[in-house]
């Protein structure tokens, strides 16, 4: 079973969006598939205004998304999510959609409420 945890704050958060670049954050998001949650570090998904990007892996092995504004120099980030190395671990496609159903669930609050969210645990 995965568990969603809500963490601290966004660091480098952009603050308030307008309703385009929160149409195109939304769109990244939902963009996001099983495969792309894996990839080395760089742009996952790319809309005018906004991008998913993974950003690499913490120091727990875990990777990091973030949904950023494009064009904006310095404080960029809207959403961030920390995933967990075992959530890869989903055996069929049934799993894979659960998992990237709790990743944008974890995105999707990120962008709500301003906090880093992480997912954790195995599909089931």
């Amino acid at each position: 079973m995965l568990q969603v945890e809500r963490m601290g704050d966004v660091r480098n958060a952009y603050g308030n969006m307008n309703g385009n670049q929160e149409r195109d954050a939304r769109l990244v998001i939902n963009a996001i598939d099983f495969a792309d949650v894996w990839r080395g570090a760089g742009t996952i998904v790319n809309e005018p205004l906004a991008r998913l990007d993974v950003q690499g892996r913490t120091a727990a092995s875990e990777q990091n998304l973030q949904v950023q504004i494009n064009g904006v120099n310095g404080n960029s980030t809207v959403a961030a999510a920390l995933i967990a190395e075992s959530v890869q671990d989903a055996s069929n496609k049934a799993q894979q959609v659960y998992a990237v159903r709790k990743i944008k669930d974890a995105l999707f609050s990120s962008m709500n409420d301003g906090h880093i969210y992480r997912v954790t645990g195995t599909p089931i």
